[in-house]
């Protein structure tokens, strides 16, 4: 359809633009002769008034002059008698008639000397010049015609492939997604308003019947939690056996297994994945919005990380290749790197007399690096709690004593420290947080707290962040990835005994 519009106005392009073209040209002739007959005029009343022939031909020598002094030397004057024979010429020797395509002009003239006493004045111009002019014309004309219809067809291929084509595209893989249980991967393309209509009203279906299905298996659970609570019960129980709390706190277990087993699957799932893939990016898209927040909510911190960075692969691999190469090329063994400053954390608080309760250490994960350079627009080498230490102690006094032997033993980055025990943040968070440099030039971060405020931070309303060790082994006997976490939670209700 394009290439047919494109062809249609072309040729109407060009025909009237040809049309038009012809016409100057025709015309520029015409006043070429008007011209030429212009100038004849007062060289044929000189020739009139001439006395003899030797005037008329000093006329018609100086009429040549002027021309071609004026840089018109292809224009030729002649002189005619009433036969049609040469009577005068401003040359010597024969006169050189015009060619049969040179412009030419005729004026008549009265004179005496001619043998009727009638003739006429010719002059001639070569065309040489005009054709060459006329050329050149109509090969801008065919030039612009060419552009003009190349940029009809760029445009008109623009226009189809974002209004329509890639639009179009993106809605029929959403279609197909939502075919295969991914309600959520349908995108609102951009393109024309028909389009982004369409795949609104697609996108709000797949929505109400996700949550259609979601508040009915809600609905089913808590009928079944009502039903197990008002059931009789055997008459000798254990404290808090089968009692509405006791009942809750093993449906809340249940729910966080149920949840954990979907979350560990759809994280095997993009694991195995392709970026490429259609619907691993519908899921990523999934994991990286919602499915994070529930591991992080959960306490599963190792977890949510490794959600994340599965989540991230695919939705970003040039990032995710890129930032994998820079955090590698930041050590040459991150193993024995880590136990090196581990050594070194101990021997600095052992020569200070500080005995700490453990040691912790965590790396952090890919797509966390890669959060944390866009939204700060930092480079790699100036984050500096890639690689982290938790230093746990028994009293205040001995976290300042920790502080103070980090400080004169490596070389800290000052304005990156933070005492968060003398000013608590708001949620009540507390620790000492100092950044030092290793042996190596390489920044790593340092957090020295007490056992209190680590377990509060951890569980309590300060909870931030749970230390890992750099390699985390998520267990292997899960089930197989189920294609929904509400049909996962209820084929397992069902295999519990619990629903129908």
């Amino acid at each position: 359809m394009g290439l047919t519009t494109a062809v249609i106005v072309t040729l109407v392009l060009g025909v009237v633009t040809a049309f038009v073209q012809k016409r100057e040209i025709d015309r520029g002739r015409e006043e070429r002769m008007r011209f030429l007959t212009m100038t004849l005029a007062p060289l044929a009343a000189d020739i009139g008034d001439a006395t003899d022939l030797a005037t008329i031909q000093d006329r018609l020598t100086r009429f040549q002059e002027a021309h071609a002094a004026s840089g018109f030397g292809d224009v030729r004057v002649l002189l005619f008698d009433s036969d049609g024979r040469v009577f005068a010429t401003p040359f010597n020797g024969p006169a050189p008639l015009p060619s049969t395509d040179a412009t030419t002009a005729r004026v008549p003239v009265r004179s005496g000397l001619l043998p009727d006493g009638n003739g006429s004045l010719q002059v001639s111009q070569d065309e040489t010049r005009f054709r060459s002019m006329a050329r050149r014309l109509w090969q801008h004309w065919l030039l612009t015609l060419a552009v003009g219809a190349g940029c009809i067809l760029v445009s008109l291929y623009l226009a189809y492939f974002f209004l329509i084509e890639r639009p179009l595209r993106g809605l029929l893989e959403g279609v197909r997604q939502m075919e295969q249980g991914y309600w959520s991967g349908l995108e609102i393309p951009r393109g024309a308003w028909e389009m982004r209509w369409l795949a609104y009203r697609f996108r709000n279906l797949g929505t109400q019947l996700e949550e259609t299905v979601r508040r009915l298996v809600e609905a089913e659970r808590r009928t079944i939690v009502g039903l197990r609570a008002a059931a009789p019960g055997p008459p000798a129980r254990t404290a808090g056996e089968g009692s509405p709390a006791g009942a809750s706190m093993q449906e809340e277990a249940f729910r966080k297994r149920i949840l954990r087993r979907y979350l560990v699957a759809r994280c095997r799932f993009l694991e195995t994945r392709s970026s490429s893939d259609p619907a691993a990016r519908a899921v990523a898209h999934e994991v990286w919005e919602r499915d994070v927040h529930e591991a992080q909510r959960m306490g599963e911190s190792a977890l949510k990380s490794r959600l994340e960075d599965a989540a991230f692969r695919i939705l970003e691999p040039d990032a995710y290749e890129d930032v994998s190469r820079r955090a590698a090329g930041l050590t040459s063994s991150r193993r024995k790197w880590i136990r090196d400053r581990e050594a070194e954390l101990k021997s600095a608080l052992t020569e200070a007399g500080v005995k700490p309760r453990a040691l912790q250490h965590r790396v952090k994960h890919l797509a966390g690096i890669w959060r944390k350079m866009k939204s700060k627009g930092l480079a790699i080498e100036q984050i500096h709690d890639i690689f982290a230490f938790r230093i746990l102690l028994e009293t205040e006094e001995e976290c300042y004593l920790a502080l103070s032997a980090l400080h004169h033993r490596f070389e800290p980055l000052l304005l990156r420290f933070k005492d968060y025990i003398a000013e608590p943040k708001e949620n009540g968070y507390q620790s000492l947080h100092t950044c030092i440099r290793a042996p190596g030039g390489l920044v790593y971060e340092v957090q020295i707290r007490t056992v209190a405020m680590h377990e509060a931070a951890e569980g309590g309303g300060a909870a931030h962040w749970k230390y890992k060790k750099e390699s985390v082994e998520i267990d292997g006997g899960e089930d197989e990835l189920p294609q929904g976490v509400l049909v996962s939670l209820k084929d397992a209700l069902r295999r519990r005994g619990i629903g129908s």
